[in-house]
């Protein structure tokens, strides 16, 4: 599996696309002519059992109604009012009796042989022994003393609740010896008992004898050029004498997988090695049936040959759509070849290359991004370059970046050293808290910052400007250590607090308070600024809540700017409300997701 896997990845990319088309449109006709032959073989097999069936259902009927008529016949001759008078009535030999019986009685059977030509014989036992038996004159007639050894007559007439019945195939019973017959012929005969006119006493025995070949010539006209139809008797015996064409080991055969019910029967069957259809159709009458057996091969020649034809077509349609997709493969190839000769000139370092745009398609797609991948290039290289030009320019400001806030504290520390010495404690006071509140601001260049740290810079901070208010609000500061641990972006409270000191404190004239709350309350950091100045009203609160500039200066926008950079940090952890009342003061609250040194 691996070596043709190596072997499909050497292929050219032409021969891939040729190879796994053939292959995929190969297995999918396959699948599908198979799934059609199965369907088509499906269809015609059930077709021809229903048609088979058909036919022999027909040759049935034609067999039954034969069979109908001699049953007729002989009820004709058994319940003749003259026959059953001739044996009521005791033959004394009289001239009028003998006349009526040869010329009224005789003649009954004869005319229903003329008339019947179908039927092989007739024969009437009279059990009256005084009459005469008149053979010499008509073929009819006989005495019951001719069948009185014969077993199968002996339980017929013992069987007192059987009136009729059919015999199976047997020779006729010659009773007379004429000169135009040489052999016997196969005989089917079909009983019924004579009944007195006066009483229940069985006076007599019709007997119809019919030959097997006219009984079955319907056989004859039935479609044996299919398959073989024959007549089975009760012991699977071949009972008809039609041509067929079951050898005696496929008759075996049949035989055995006949089921023993003897109703009608339509399956698929092995018979001699050929796959068949066989029907089996009851007969009535005698106990016989009606077997057909069809090779499916006859049904399933067309079948085949139309798949024979398909595959034909299919195979020249193969070839015909794969030279087609071979030349459009080549064609679209031929555009990506110049793509890729494109490609190994930047790859050999020559980035001033495009390839020509033609059409709208995938392709026309790819040489505007490799195009614009160049034109990217070249642009960035000078980029580049320019970059390293000032490059040291950069370097320098960075370093004075990181001097500046260090020559702040340093200026910072040298003015508390001055002012200790000049004994000025409020500007040691002054200094030390704004070193500290740019040192806190600073932060080392980072975003993040404790809570506390920020805590600590509002408290610096409201100390500086205690020195400009002189003295006139006092602030108070109300924390839980655990929020002192928790980091937070910087300085997100010193703008507040501010806010709080212009708009609030110094426009009251009066002593005021600003109150600092932190606390933890269900796993999130709450900060609480509050002051008792001048308030706003719910319109400005509003307009400070949405961002709006409050003055000329743009102040107001503390509160829209802080709530964007914690969403941006905190994402939906977040929250920012204020609620203020003109005269009596405003509250800010901060909550934010709690996130300590472990969260971080």
């Amino acid at each position: 599996m691996k070596r043709i896997t190596r072997i499909f990845h050497n292929w050219s990319v032409t021969s891939k696309f040729v190879g796994v088309y053939v292959l995929i449109l190969t297995v999918s006709s396959v699948i599908t002519g198979v799934i059609l032959y199965v369907q088509a073989y499906s269809s015609a097999i059930s077709q021809a059992r229903s048609v088979m069936e058909q036919n022999l259902l027909q040759t049935k009927n034609s067999i039954d109604e034969k069979v109908d008529m001699i049953e007729n016949l002989s009820q004709i001759i058994a319940f003749d009012s003259r026959i059953q008078t001739l044996l009521d009535s005791a033959f004394i030999n009289e001239s009028f009796q003998l006349q009526d019986y040869r010329y009224n009685v005789a003649p009954i059977v004869d005319n229903i042989m003329r008339q019947n030509t179908y039927i092989h014989s007739i024969h009437v036992y009279m059990n009256n022994p005084t009459i005469p038996e008149l053979f010499e004159l008509y073929d009819g007639f006989y005495s019951m003393n001719r069948i009185k050894g014969d077993m199968a007559y002996v339980q017929f007439m013992n069987d007192s609740g059987t009136q009729t019945n059919w015999r199976g195939l047997h020779l006729e019973k010659l009773l007379t010896v004429r000169p135009d017959v040489k052999a016997k012929a196969d005989v089917f005969s079909y009983n019924r008992k004579i009944f007195s006119g006066r009483n229940d006493e069985v006076n007599g025995l019709v007997e119809i004898e019919v030959t097997q070949n006219v009984l079955f010539q319907p056989l004859a006209d039935a479609n044996q050029e299919v398959g073989s139809v024959l007549v089975l008797d009760s012991s699977s015996r071949v009972a008809s004498n039609n041509q067929i064409q079951l050898a005696d080991e496929r008759l075996a055969e049949l035989t055995r997988v006949l089921p023993e019910d003897s109703g009608k029967q339509n399956f698929m069957a092995t018979i001699g090695g050929v796959r068949s259809i066989v029907i089996s159709v009851p007969l009535t009458g005698p106990e016989l049936r009606l077997v057909g057996v069809f090779p499916v091969s006859h049904f399933v020649d067309k079948v085949n040959q139309s798949i024979r034809t398909s595959f034909l077509v299919i195979i020249a349609a193969l070839i015909i759509l794969s030279l087609l997709v071979y030349y459009l493969t080549v064609k679209l190839l031929s555009r990506m070849k110049v793509l890729l000769k494109a490609m190994k000139q930047v790859r050999e370092g020559s980035i001033d290359v495009s390839v020509p745009v033609v059409w709208n398609d995938e392709f026309t797609q790819m040489a505007l991004s490799f195009n614009h991948m160049t034109t990217r290039m070249h642009d960035l290289v000078e980029t580049v370059y320019k970059s390293e030009l000032l490059e040291k320019d950069a370097e320098l400001k960075a370093l004075e970046s990181q001097i500046n806030p260090h020559f702040l504290y340093n200026t910072l520390a040298t003015i508390s050293w001055v002012a200790r010495r000049a004994k000025a404690p409020d500007i040691v006071k002054l200094s030390d808290s704004m070193a500290k509140f740019y040192r806190l601001v600073l932060n080392k260049g980072n975003s993040e910052t404790l809570v506390g740290n920020e805590l600590d810079m509002v408290g610096a901070y409201l100390a500086i400007q205690k020195f400009r208010f002189e003295d006139r609000f006092d602030a108070v500061f109300e924390v839980d250590d655990r929020v002192r641990h928790c980091y937070t972006l910087k300085n997100i409270l010193q703008p507040l607090v501010e806010n709080a000191l212009i708009h609030g404190i110094e426009p009251k004239r009066s002593h005021g308070t600003i109150i600092i709350k932190a606390s933890l309350e269900d796993g999130l950091v709450v900060i609480r600024i509050i002051d008792d100045g001048v308030g706003m009203s719910r319109e400005r609160a509003l307009d400070v809540t949405a961002g709006k500039a409050l003055d000329s200066k743009g102040s107001g926008f503390a509160i829209a700017n802080i709530r964007r950079r914690l969403q941006a940090y905190y994402g939906e952890a977040q929250q920012i409300e204020l609620y203020s009342r003109q005269g009596i003061g405003t509250v800010i609250t901060l909550s934010f997701a709690a996130r300590g040194l472990s969260n971080v």
